[in-house]
């Protein structure tokens, strides 16, 4: 028995799908709803992923901006507000076009390596929005925490006592007093001495609190671990992590995408199959002709009707000559047919419960 399984037939186990064909009275029915169902969640699926890589692509193009969404609704101006729309529908274009070229890429290679440039763009997209957006929250994170509060709360003070130390220095150099305006001279030192350590303070305040973030942030201690781990620098970490992150979101779309027209029958890519060969729908829906396969397969090894073309099309299945020799092929590929006289196929002797 052939270990290549029929498209219709893949996502069951190989024992459960003959023994129901064979021994269970409704197993045509019952094979119909369980393709339906699968292809149901492989098109719910395709639209997740897509929709995350959008998103992302989207959000990517409006940080171009440097619009953010909390500044959204605070906008005073129809023109920043268009803006915003603009470069919002820019990145649902690009994902877009990237998801059409992709699913027309057998047709020419040009939307074949149309689709690649602009899925590099939208994970490069995807790699830096995801950067960003960790360095923004530890931002925020280093801004609210313990150190960073009490630095400032230092360099307010500080500031306090210049303010106070010029005060004092504005009243001595008033004074007609002689010693007054010598006292003037040390206020003047003191204010130096206190401008010297508030620039200290304000130099220290941008690295101030970042250990603190670190650990609060998970995604950053996790880099930190890593890195640590490997013995590497954690932005080299934090990269590496993002840009496999997006990949495999960019790589699972369109693997999805692959997958939903390899479920519906239609042309790939990555076969030999012809175009005319694609189960699709003549005489109805793209459903309905694979409900059609679905029911000629059950009648075939349940022995209603034998493996013969042209037994079949005087049969009312409303499937063409290519439909049914694909189906009676993926048959033959799966193990549960066997070849005839003349090109054609039966039942194996051992198998034929019908």
């Amino acid at each position: 028995m052939e270990n290549s399984v029929p498209r219709y037939l893949i996502w069951w186990p190989r024992n459960y799908v003959v023994e129901s064909i064979l021994q269970t009275e409704h197993s045509g029915r019952l094979l119909i709803i369980g393709f339906d169902l699968m292809w149901y969640f492989i098109r719910c699926a395709q639209y997740i992923f897509c929709l995350v890589s959008m998103v992302l692509t989207s959000l990517f193009v409006l940080s171009l901006t440097g619009i953010s969404f909390a500044s959204i609704s605070a906008m005073d101006s129809i023109e920043k507000l268009l803006m915003t729309i603009l470069f919002l529908l820019i990145g649902c274009c690009i994902d877009i076009g990237k998801y059409l070229f992709w699913s027309q890429r057998h047709v020419t290679h040009y939307f074949f390596a149309l689709s690649i440039t602009l899925m590099v763009f939208s994970w490069l997209a995807s790699c830096a929005f995801l950067i960003t957006s960790e360095s923004d929250l530890l931002e925020r994170s280093r801004l609210n925490s313990p150190e960073y509060l009490s630095q400032q709360q230092r360099i307010h003070g500080v500031e306090r006592q210049i303010a106070q130390q010029e005060r004092l220095l504005a009243k001595r150099l008033e004074s007609s007093f002689h010693s007054q305006w010598e006292a003037g001279q040390e206020v003047i030192d003191s204010i130096a001495e206190l401008r010297k350590q508030l620039f200290s303070l304000r130099g220290m305040l941008p690295l101030t609190g970042q250990d603190s973030a670190d650990e609060t942030v998970p995604t950053a201690r996790f880099f930190s671990d890593v890195g640590q781990l490997l013995d590497l620098k954690v932005y080299l970490v934090r990269a590496g992590g993002f840009g496999l992150l997006s990949l495999l979101l960019e790589l699972s779309t369109l693997g999805m995408i692959s997958l939903a027209q390899a479920y519906s029958g239609l042309p790939d890519s990555n076969t030999n199959t012809e175009p005319n060969m694609a189960i699709d729908s003549n005489e109805g829906s793209d459903a309905e002709a694979r409900q059609a396969v679905a029911r000629l397969s059950a009648d075939i090894l349940q022995g209603e009707i034998p493996p013969v073309i042209r037994k079949i099309r005087a049969a009312s299945y409303g499937l063409d000559i290519d439909q049914i020799r694909q189906a009676l092929k993926n048959l033959w590929e799966a193990g549960l047919l066997e070849t005839d006289k003349r090109n054609s196929y039966q039942l194996p002797v051992n198998g034929n419960s019908g």
